[in-house]
């Protein structure tokens, strides 16, 4: 008989180098100065993920994903596993736009609208999606432009009620058992 083997594994986070700012990164337009500066001028879109303790102070940041010129592939288990590894109460989601146009894409928004949900089901919401350019000063922030609505309370059924299960009748179940008994 052949044995199972079951390997263990260890996950870890390894910190890299810090960015450093004498700013508190405590407002969109900070956040987006500061982690802004590190992705701003990649030929590529970028997509960061800064995590929060539960006052609202940054514990890390984690580059989540390296795409195109013009896409970033984003999933919400690929975005939370740094949130969850650094035990963060609250995220925030920063990306580029080599092009320089601000507008979040229909993706960008779809995205967002969707680990909004898978955030808040979680316990971990998402603060803002901030989108930064080539240029310092500007920046789009989705929450402060109002794209998608942030700290929605989902609500999800915990009741089994709905599903409307009917009890067994225990006098057909013992009459069909004697039948195929028999």
């Amino acid at each position: 008989m052949e044995k199972t083997k079951l390997n263990k594994v260890s996950i870890r986070l390894i910190n890299d180098a810090p960015l450093v700012s004498d700013e508190q990164l405590d407002t969109p337009k900070k956040a987006a100065k500061i982690v802004g500066d590190f992705i701003r001028n990649m030929d590529r879109e970028v997509l960061c993920v800064v995590n929060f303790n539960s006052k609202l102070q940054p514990i890390n940041f984690n580059v989540v994903s390296v795409g195109t010129v013009n896409q970033s592939l984003a999933v919400p288990r690929d975005i939370l596993k740094s949130a969850i590894l650094s035990n963060a109460t609250n995220i925030m989601i920063l990306h580029n736009h080599p092009t320089g146009i601000l507008t979040p894409s229909t993706e960008d928004i779809k995205t967002t609208s969707k680990l909004i949900d898978t955030c808040d089901m979680i316990g971990i919401p998402l603060l803002d999606h901030i989108i930064v350019g080539p240029n310092r000063d500007e920046f789009f922030s989705m929450k402060m432009k109002e794209v998608v609505k942030f700290n929605k309370s989902v609500n999800y059924e915990v009741s089994l009620e709905f599903l409307k299960f009917k009890e067994p009748n225990l006098n057909q179940l013992t009459e069909k058992n004697n039948k195929l008994a028999r």
